[in-house]
């Protein structure tokens, strides 16, 4: 299995824009079942230095670079509207997907 794992970062006084922001990239790049399902669409952390978020989505085979490019454009509206704002957006793969890398097999 294959996750994209998004993290925002983003200062407590700027909340307000930021769930506007996601709703609207939301309605812009809908979910896409074609590409993954969501593992978890928001956790939302509340942080001595601000807002930590983090969502979690299981990628299909062979859609990596299209779920990619979902996550990608998400971050770009939010990063238009949330001054301040911090984002990674990372792959990561399960074991079985990631033993290979270091000439091994996954045990069954």
């Amino acid at each position: 299995m294959v996750l994209i794992v998004s993290q925002s970062w983003y200062p407590a006084s700027q909340a307000e824009k930021a769930g506007k922001a996601y709703l609207d990239a939301l309605k812009k790049y809908p979910e896409d079942r074609s590409l993954g399902k969501p593992i978890l669409r928001a956790a939302v952390k509340m942080t001595k230095k601000g807002i930590h978020t983090i969502a979690i989505s299981s990628v299909k085979e062979g859609k990596v670079n299209e779920a990619m490019d979902q996550a990608i454009n998400i971050t770009v509206i939010n990063a238009k509207a949330i001054e301040g704002l911090k984002t990674t957006i990372d792959i990561y793969y399960d074991l079985a997907e990631a033993m290979p890398f270091v000439g091994l097999k996954a045990p069954e």
